[in-house]
């Protein structure tokens, strides 16, 4: 039985979440759904970009009503059961909520280490009480935070249809905060806004391709960077010429992708980055053998593990 026949079968159905899916079809199918929205250039927000994670369906793919997803958390505060139902062995569903590894140790001896489950972070607050969540993100336009607590039969879901900023995860911690205290004691937005600021900057491209040189460099002939180029993780690149303009072409042949390349100082160009990790533009860089014609290219977007460089044919 394939994954999303599977989810339905044993979850949706018996749950009673009626608008649940692992199928991206399903989420389409909706006439009343949320739109994606991805935040550009001065804080501009725009809904351009469909997500279609079917590849990924067990890891990021499901969509939902707001109200189905409440079921969904009531069933892990209720051990399984919902509606005086049990869906879900209350042992096994346990297993889920205790600490399975360490993501990583603690940053100082006064700080607490953080544990992951199965699909959910593990945390302990100062009282020594489980706070049990997760977030999900598309960067082209998604951000969503589940967290509950246990003990305390409280919980809360967030969905949001723009990247994520930390807006999703503030709301969840200020609802817990004023759960605790009784009122919101820290800035949330901030607060998370900062961390999301940081590691956005962390993933960076270590160039600004948006500032082009005011002389730049003049590119050889655009046919002399044309052909087919190697690389034994992403597959074959190729890179075309016409009307006096480059593009390359990567992915499946049945599935290709093809990026226009626009010139920006010698012999580097740009494209635009697509994807979940999408950071806007990039670069080719190409290197030139000694016959006059570019031998291999790095795509600096693909190369952050050193992976990114295709090798002419």
């Amino acid at each position: 039985m394939i994954w999303e026949d599977l989810a339905e079968k044993m979850l949706f159905e018996p749950a009673g979440m009626t608008t649940a899916s692992y199928r991206h079809a399903d989420f389409l199918s909706h006439e009343d759904r949320a739109h994606i929205h991805h935040r550009f250039a001065g804080n501009r927000w725009e809904a351009v970009y469909d997500r279609d994670p079917d590849a990924e369906a067990p890891a990021g793919g499901a969509s939902a009503s707001l109200n189905d997803m409440l079921r969904f958390t009531r069933l892990q505060l209720g051990q399984g059961k919902l509606d005086g139902k049990q869906i879900v062995d209350a042992d096994a569903l346990a297993a889920t909520h205790v600490p399975q590894v360490i993501p990583g140790p603690p940053s100082s001896p006064a700080a607490r280490a953080g544990f992951y489950g199965y699909g959910w972070n593990v945390s302990y607050d100062d009282q020594g009480r489980a706070r049990i969540g997760h977030s999900g993100a598309f960067e082209l336009g998604t951000a969503t935070n589940i967290t509950f607590m246990p003990g305390e039969d409280l919980g809360i879901v967030v969905l949001t249809n723009g990247m994520p900023i930390g807006v999703a995860e503030a709301i969840g911690a200020a609802f817990l905060d004023v759960a605790e205290n009784g009122r919101v004691t820290v800035d949330w937005t901030g607060f998370m806004g900062r961390i999301f600021d940081q590691m956005r900057a962390a993933e960076s491209p270590k160039v600004d391709y948006a500032k082009r040189p005011e002389i730049p460099a003049p590119a050889q002939k655009l046919t002399r960077y044309a052909g087919r180029y190697a690389n034994g993780y992403y597959g074959p690149l190729t890179v075309s010429e016409a009307g006096e303009k480059l593009s390359m072409t990567l992915g499946p042949a049945d599935a290709p992708t093809v990026f226009a390349l626009t010139h920006f100082d010698g012999d580097t160009f740009t494209f635009d980055t697509i994807g979940e990790n999408a950071n806007g533009l990039a670069g080719a860089i190409f290197t030139f053998g000694k016959d006059g014609k570019a031998a291999s290219v790095v795509l600096d977007f693909y190369d952050r593990t050193g992976l990114g460089t295709f090798v002419r044919n």
